[in-house]
């Protein structure tokens, strides 16, 4: 169980990540068809991206919840959660890298790359951290300086959590949240591809002829 004095604030974002998870779902529920079909325009990369926001607010709320419950060791949460997010997060991190693979040849930038998986990589650090803290309140479960760093973890999850939940929602194309945002070329590299297509289909035709 966590020490008193973390006991209002895992209560507070106990009430704050439900308040997330909610609010996602209701912003999801408005235009389902843009995160679920596969049909439609980037239809594969809005699913994998609303996936890791959910399982990012999920982690934050899980997280805050167990903290309170008398008896269990946070710590073992902490741990699993932390090294499952940390997976998942590597695994958006490879996803968007490939998805991102229409560019030409010897003209794809380590700033455009970067700017792809970056808030995935941040959260794959986030969650390693977590699941750090996780096994150290495992060894001393009275250490408050592992649970400070775990609130501090749990704002951070939060944040990042708020960003890919704007960056999905939104599809931003401008200032910082257009850079963050990793959707934004998907449809004109899709809309490229036809073009490309469609020119060396020309001269095939005619080579028939």
């Amino acid at each position: 169980m966590v020490p008193e004095s973390f006991e209002t604030f895992f209560l507070a974002t106990a009430g704050a990540g439900a308040a997330f998870v909610g609010l996602l779902f209701i912003a999801i529920s408005i235009g389902p068809q843009r995160t679920f079909d596969p049909r439609a325009v980037a239809g594969v990369q809005h699913q994998r991206l609303a996936e890791a926001t959910l399982l990012t607010l999920f982690n934050g709320f899980v997280l805050s919840c167990v903290a309170l419950v008398p008896g269990i060791d946070v710590g073992w949460i902490a741990l699993v959660l932390g090294a499952t997010g940390a997976l998942i997060a590597a695994q958006l991190v490879g996803f968007l890298a490939r998805s991102h693979r229409h560019d030409v040849p010897g003209r794809f930038p380590w700033r455009h790359r970067l700017r792809v998986v970056s808030l995935s990589l941040v959260a794959a650090v986030v969650y390693a951290i977590q699941g750090l803290l996780g096994l150290r309140l495992i060894l001393r479960p009275t250490d408050v300086e592992a649970y400070r760093g775990l609130a501090v973890i749990v704002i951070g999850i939060y944040t990042l959590g708020m960003l890919r939940a704007w960056t999905l929602l939104g599809d931003p194309q401008h200032g910082w949240s257009g850079w963050l945002n990793p959707l934004q070329d998907l449809g004109r590299a899709s809309e490229r591809e036809p073009e490309a297509t469609s020119e060396t289909d020309v001269p095939t035709a005619a080579s028939r002829s």
